[in-house]
């Protein structure tokens, strides 16, 4: 698609970056990374059959959108693959808002026939690594959402998902639902979630954010809007999380796309489903004429000190464990410090000798702790809380 049919939308932005410590990543031509355009080129990634000057029409309450094509080497001249039709950059400076649910407060950046593949709550590796192979056979860029927790959980994997060129946004800390939670406790898991994402990928993240269950609150907007990160919702759910049949992802997300036309595609990357279904629904993409836009950030964000140490805190202890412990690499989560994962813990205790009388159970349920968020310890994580989102 030529830049001149490109939607643009703009916001005046300094093209410094802002600060070391919220530096962006520069991508290289060879190896395409989620942050940035590759060096020798502005802003606008054009398309290099395109000949037209990128046109600025002005600052606004909007994030800049720059058109262009930009192909990895091995990607290049391949007609035959889906690919990337142009990559958009995105200034979150002003909290932008992305998605159905924001109706007239959208950002809306994407033509007919165009979609962006999005996939929450991982990472996973065993689906997120089939997931990864899927996308690269077809030269697809993808956003990846991640819960902080599952960042944790495998630094590695979610370090691959950089690697291979996607951009990483953030889905809270543990995956609670916002609307739900008082100032402090949302707070909590948006900021402990942007540092573990960030301490885990090791290199710079995307602004970019995902409520759980899609369930946002005025509060947490103006949060959000505040702290200069994106809120993206979704047009098209895979709704992968419904079923275990590759088949069913597949009908949901063409029925829909049928509809809508275009939009910002929903997955998850710890559903077998979906880890099963991409490979096919990519062909059938590009079978069907859709186009793949590329999200990337203008900027990285800015983490806040006490949480990066609660997060750096927890990655290290995640390090130490699974160094001493093969069963702790085999974790599905990771209960953050300390504690070892229940697959890891050594055999149970003996059973109290037949001449006492064994205690008698309460049937009350027990309180929960609080969790203490200034040590981690104590907070076994099951993969059941992550919910649908």
């Amino acid at each position: 698609m030529s830049a001149s049919r490109c939607t643009w939308l703009a916001v005046g932005f300094a093209t410094a970056l802002v600060g070391a410590a919220c530096g962006l990543a520069t991508a290289r031509a060879e190896t395409p990374q989620p942050l940035g355009p590759p060096p020798g080129t502005s802003s606008a990634i054009r398309s290099p059959h395109d000949q037209t000057p990128p046109v600025n029409p002005g600052a606004g309450s909007n994030p800049t959108i720059s058109p262009g094509t930009y192909f990895a080497p091995d990607c290049a001249n391949r007609p035959d693959l889906l690919g990337i039709s142009r990559v958009v950059e995105i200034d979150t400076t002003s909290g932008p808002r992305f998605g159905d649910q924001y109706h007239k407060d959208e950002t809306k950046f994407l033509e007919n026939g165009e979609v962006v593949l999005t996939f929450d709550d991982g990472p996973m590796r065993r689906y997120t690594i089939p997931i990864l192979d899927a996308l690269d056979e077809q030269c697809v860029k993808a956003t990846f959402f991640s819960v902080g927790r599952m960042a944790i959980s495998d630094p590695a994997t979610l370090q691959e998902v950089a690697r291979r060129g996607h951009t990483i946004g953030t889905h809270t800390w543990s995956h609670k639902k916002l609307s739900a939670l008082g100032a402090d406790a949302m707070k909590r898991e948006v900021e402990l979630g942007l540092s573990a994402v960030a301490a885990a990928a090791g290199t710079p993240i995307a602004p970019f954010f995902r409520f759980p269950y899609l369930a946002h609150s005025k509060a947490s907007l103006a949060y959000l809007q505040n702290r200069g990160l994106g809120v993206f919702g979704i047009h098209v759910d895979s709704a992968d999380f419904r079923t275990k049949s590759p088949g069913v992802v597949l009908r949901n997300v063409l029925t829909q796309l049928d509809r809508e036309k275009k939009g910002i595609l929903l997955f998850h990357d710890i559903q077998p489903s979906t880890a099963g279904a991409l490979a096919s629904l990519l062909a059938e993409l590009k079978t069907r004429g859709y186009k793949v836009v590329h999200m990337v950030p203008k900027n990285a964000p800015v983490t806040l000190p006490e949480y990066d140490a609660i997060a750096e805190k927890a990655l290290r202890a995640k390090s130490v464990a699974a160094a001493n412990s093969a069963m702790a690499k085999r974790s599905v989560t990771w209960p953050v410090s300390g504690e070892e994962p229940a697959a890891a813990t050594a055999a149970p205790p003996a059973p109290p000798k037949a001449t006492q009388p064994a205690p008698k159970q309460s049937t009350a349920a027990k309180p929960t702790k609080p969790f203490d968020w200034a040590n981690p310890s104590n907070d076994p994580w099951q993969l059941r809380t992550l919910g649908h989102d």
